[in-house]
């Protein structure tokens, strides 16, 4: 009875790492071939056409999707076990991607995001906590702090995850309008921004705590 619940759960796990990859998939190509007036780009019409911003934006967009593929298979024992390759090289895919693209160009496009000075400190300290994470997850590994390991890659992930999560708030936050004056587009805007990661790294962090209490 174990034995088949564990290959249900497999077999549900993978049916979302597929599906989270036709997802990321879909929205990387909905940018490409490039118009400028796409989606998220109708927003930034300041910078859309501007260098480094606009090369650091095809970055982000491509490499993320990979980021979040890459990491999703990192958390999950039966993926460990029964295909520890994919482990292991999913999450070098996943350091390396975060180091080398969607890190840097995450940071360049931090400086001109919407919202002003708040909006752009706070995707500036997303990326600072991203690359120290995900630092010293490698670190840990590297010395086989396994445990140690586990724990920065669930905060290094829960801050990946903003990517998603932030457009959750945003969809929360606009149900609210209606009951709130004061929350204008900005300020759902700054809003989303902060809470995207920040919540995010709460959840991480309780985690943690539960699976150091077991």
């Amino acid at each position: 009875m174990h034995t088949i619940k564990n290959k249900k759960r497999l077999i549900l796990i993978m049916s979302i790492y597929f599906y989270l990859c036709v997802l990321m998939v879909k929205i990387c190509l909905d940018y490409f071939p490039w118009q400028p007036d796409t989606n998220f780009l109708a927003l930034k019409q300041d910078v859309v056409s501007t260098q480094p911003w606009r090369f650091a934006f095809q970055v982000h967009v491509i490499v993320s999707s990979l980021v979040l593929i890459a990491g999703f298979t990192q958390f999950f024992s039966q993926i460990r076990q029964k295909f520890p390759k994919i482990h292991r090289y999913s999450g070098w895919l996943y350091i390396l991607s975060v180091f080398i693209f969607a890190l840097p160009s995450g940071f360049i496009m931090a400086f001109s995001a919407a919202g002003g000075w708040q909006t752009q400190l706070c995707f500036i300290i997303l990326s600072i906590l991203w690359g120290v994470s995900t630092s010293i997850a490698l670190d840990k590994i590297i010395k086989k702090d396994w445990l140690a390991h586990r724990d920065w890659m669930i905060r290094s992930f829960a801050l990946a995850l903003s990517a998603l999560s932030l457009r959750t708030w945003k969809i929360i936050l606009y149900q609210l309008q209606p009951y709130f004056d004061w929350l204008t587009p900005l300020h759902i805007y700054q809003l989303e921004a902060w809470l995207g990661w920040s919540i995010n790294l709460l959840i991480a962090e309780i985690i943690i705590f539960k699976l150091h209490q077991k």
